[in-house]
């Protein structure tokens, strides 16, 4: 009895929580009305089982509806109008075929398009989204056949916008009809909807500051202008509303090179630590098959044993205060004469050389051993204060595979998936065409190549490109919804994906009064002494986490604010040792343009003596 209380407790409190970011979501800015909605279709849920198509037979270019719903997932986006051909609709009838949701979009029903999606109907779900019209016609054959009819009052280009993200989650609908629009559809009908998933509206739409908001455009574009960067993508959200999405400049500095764009794919590089990693140990901590108080030796006693690695507490290692080397260049070792020894690699795969490191050159499987025994060498440190370390990662990426039977990245794909992300994943060319990924280093002293579509940390390269430290790559969006599944405590696209107690336990701070360490587990926290990052000074809660990311990132999550913010750039193309980025702070900058427009900030209120009663 008490099991089942406390999983009701649980799932009551993920709840007020989830409605607590999702409070404020803005549904007096649209005007459309839920007018049907069998088995709550609309928000879609489980995004990973969908197959989806939208069919626009408006005479309008619904541009603006289709770019919402690929903020979501991959849509096939189909425009017809030859509604006088009857082997014309036949053939469009067949190209939706593999589809098992179509999203109709249209101005008018006529007998042909109500005949039509009564056809489409026979073995999809269909959602209609009417636009503009004054009646709907044809009511009987549109309502049998429509698992969910939205009706869109207005045509301007946002509306057609807040139809898609409504049919998604982004926003919640809670409208009525003004009057009559069918036999059964009448004045005051409407049925609520929630909003499950991040929105894109404006910043007006929020009350916030937009005439401060130029000021990112002036920062982002003098750091490419001084090549502290060749480009970037940004986003801020406030209260699970993006508000800002941007990209800017080129993926080198070529200016005839690929602008960016916000569909780009980026190397998070240690943002994979919070992104994966800490992602995938939450989860299973949630489902008690893992515990962050427990000893490295208790999951991996076969390679730990004798050592002294083995005592060494989990959390201690994810909050960097284990007595880790910072950083131990394993590939150095693996070089003749400066140059990838032949005795290790392969310019192919064979099936001793599966760990692809960079173009044309494999490494042994086998090498992951040497890795392991070249860190069992290294002495633990008896001074446990906080050191940066990337190396408990490595034995963290072992923990995942034998607890879940499988690799980190399979892992981490199963819980993106779910969410309906599909801009974020290890080894990006088995997804991506390479023309969407910025370049990083031109590897001088290592692969001798510019690297280019794989991993730029070395030692995630040597592991194949999958990595607990690196190895991430993700467009800003993706991360952003990553990021706001944090901020929900867990929760996101209508599921729960961790468990509240969970995400507060890794994102606080747990040795700050003990040990005088800031860090979260696995999740870094703002600096507590004043201005030195990784935030800018006062406009983050000290209940704030995110990270940074070698290769030019930082992501930012503040639950007492409700602001969320990614930068992502390849600050490292085409030399690592460029930290102009740093040296001109601009992504602490930006951060701050974005806090102030928002209006918030830490600092505590000056009053004046003329104030004071």
């Amino acid at each position: 009895m008490r099991k089942y209380l406390n999983i009701i407790l649980t799932l009551t409190f993920n709840i007020l929580i989830f409605n607590q970011y999702f409070a404020n979501d803005s549904i007096s800015i649209h005007s459309s009305v839920l007018l049907k909605n069998y088995k709550e279709l609309i928000p879609l849920k489980n995004l990973d089982t969908l197959e989806i198509a939208s069919l626009n037979l408006s005479s309008n270019n619904l541009n603006f509806f289709e770019e919402a719903c690929d903020h979501y997932s991959t849509v096939e986006h189909f425009h017809f109008n030859t509604f006088s051909s009857k082997i014309m609709v036949r053939s469009m009838l067949k190209e939706l075929k593999s589809f098992n949701l179509i999203i109709v979009n249209t101005d008018t029903i006529h007998e042909v398009i109500a005949n039509m999606i009564s056809n489409i109907s026979d073995q999809k779900k269909v959602i209609l989204n009417y636009v503009g019209g004054k009646k709907l016609m044809y009511e009987d054959l549109i309502n049998n056949s429509c698992q969910s009819i939205l009706f869109s009052p207005n045509k301007k280009s946002k509306d057609l916008s807040y139809s898609g993200q409504i049919i998604f989650g982004g926003l919640s609908c809670n409208n009525y009809l003004k009057t009559d629009l069918s036999h059964n559809y009448k004045a005051n009908s409407g049925i609520v909807s929630k909003k499950i998933r991040l929105s894109y509206v404006s910043p007006n739409d929020l009350e916030i500051q937009n005439d401060k908001l130029y000021k990112i455009d002036s920062i982002a574009n003098a750091g490419i202008e001084n090549k502290a960067m060749p480009g970037c993508q940004i986003i801020a959200a406030k209260n699970g509303h993006v508000f800002y999405k941007k990209s800017f400049g080129n993926h080198t500095y070529d200016s005839l090179s690929k602008k960016v764009e916000n569909s780009d794919i980026y190397d998070l590089a240690s943002i994979t630590k919070i992104a994966s990693s800490a992602l995938i140990l939450m989860q299973l901590e949630s489902n008690n098959r893992f515990n962050v108080d427990s000893t490295l030796g208790y999951y991996l006693p076969n390679i730990l044993d004798s050592t002294d690695y083995k005592n060494l507490i989990i959390k201690d290692v994810l909050t960097h205060q284990a007595g880790l080397a910072s950083w131990i260049p394993f590939y150095i070792q693996t070089l003749n004469d400066g140059l990838p020894s032949y005795e290790l690699y392969s310019k192919l795969p064979s099936s001793i050389h599966q760990n692809l490191v960079a173009k044309n050159l494999y490494m042994l499987s086998s090498y992951r051993d040497t890795i392991f025994s070249r860190i069992l060498s290294t002495d633990v440190m008896e001074n446990k204060r906080y050191k940066y370390s990337d190396i408990g990662y490595y034995f963290i990426n072992e923990i995942i595979k034998k607890l879940t039977l499988k690799d980190q990245n399979l892992v981490a794909e199963n819980i993106y998936n779910k969410m309906g992300l599909e801009n974020i994943g290890y080894q990006p060319l088995s997804k991506w065409n390479l023309n969407r990924i910025p370049p990083t280093e031109n590897d001088t002293f290592f692969r001798h190549q510019l690297i280019h579509g794989y991993v730029h940390d070395q030692g995630a390269a040597l592991l194949g490109g999958v990595g607990g430290h690196a190895g991430l790559f993700s467009n800003a969006n993706d991360l952003a919804a990553i990021m706001q599944m944090y901020l929900n405590k867990g929760v996101y696209g209508g599921d729960t994906i961790i468990k509240s107690d969970v995400i507060e336990k890794y994102t606080s701070s747990p040795y700050y009064e003990t040990n005088n360490n800031r860090r979260g587990i696995a999740f870094d926290k703002p600096v507590r002494d004043g201005a030195g990052g990784p935030t800018c000074f006062e406009c983050a809660s000290f209940e704030s986490f995110g990270h940074s990311g070698f290769t030019g990132n930082l992501t930012w999550a503040d639950p007492d604010s409700g602001i969320l913010y990614v930068f992502l750039s390849n600050r490292v193309y085409p030399d690592a040792e460029n930290h102009k980025l740093i040296s001109m702070n601009i992504r602490t900058e930006i951060m701050n343009v974005i806090t102030n427009a928002c209006n918030y900030s830490t600092a505590e209120e000056v009053v004046s003596p003329e104030g004071l009663h």
